[in-house]
């Protein structure tokens, strides 16, 4: 089980998260004008040297990714995701019943929901913390905004609320994922039976 694209694409989108939340944190500590030079050079650029930095930002992000995608799993989901499996699986495994299958079909999907919760997982925490360095950004950088109050609520609005719908979606697509398994065991048994 687990495909390296899968697995690559994973990384990016979580490493692309969690790199705009050290942004906005980098944003908040050494303020905006601290990155002006970067960005005129940037407005500046030609087609060529952006797609140059393009290229050697994609192993940084690449690498936040796994970093973020580990610690958000071992230290923060563990323990749910470990009594959600326990509830449902009940000692069995995802892994065995493959082996015992053989059935790539079922291997394919269950790498497809596998795929869907490390993002979510990971989705959730970065969304979290990208409100609360928005906000952080906002009330110290930016208070004489003209839409200050407007922004002050979507960022209030919008930024819990896709944590929240991340970490529904995760614990959604966990709990399907331990479904298909037990029903993947059910399926098994019957044909054993048949057999």
């Amino acid at each position: 089980m687990g495909n390296t694209t899968n697995m690559l694409i994973e990384h990016l989108v979580n490493g692309f998260h969690f790199f705009v939340a050290l942004f906005l944190l980098l944003l908040c500590i050494l303020g905006v004008d601290f990155f002006n030079p970067f960005f005129t050079f940037l407005i500046g650029s030609n087609k060529d040297i952006l797609v140059a930095i393009y290229i050697l930002f994609l192993p940084f992000v690449y690498t936040l990714g796994v970093i973020i995608d580990h610690f958000v799993d071992d230290i923060i989901f563990t323990k749910r995701e470990f009594k959600i499996r326990n509830e449902i699986l009940q000692g069995k495994s995802s892994r065995q019943l493959i082996m015992l299958t053989n059935d790539q079909n079922q291997a394919s999907q269950l790498d497809s929901i596998r795929t869907k919760i490390r993002i979510t997982r990971t989705t959730s925490f970065n969304f979290a913390i990208i409100s609360i360095f928005s906000l952080a950004l906002l009330l110290t950088r930016f208070t004489n905004t003209t839409h200050f109050i407007i922004i002050l609520f979507l960022i209030i609005l919008v930024g819990p609320t896709l944590s929240y719908l991340s970490y529904w979606s995760w614990r959604q697509n966990t709990v399907s994922f331990c479904n298909r398994v037990v029903d993947g065991y059910k399926m098994y048994e019957e044909k054993s039976k048949e057999g």
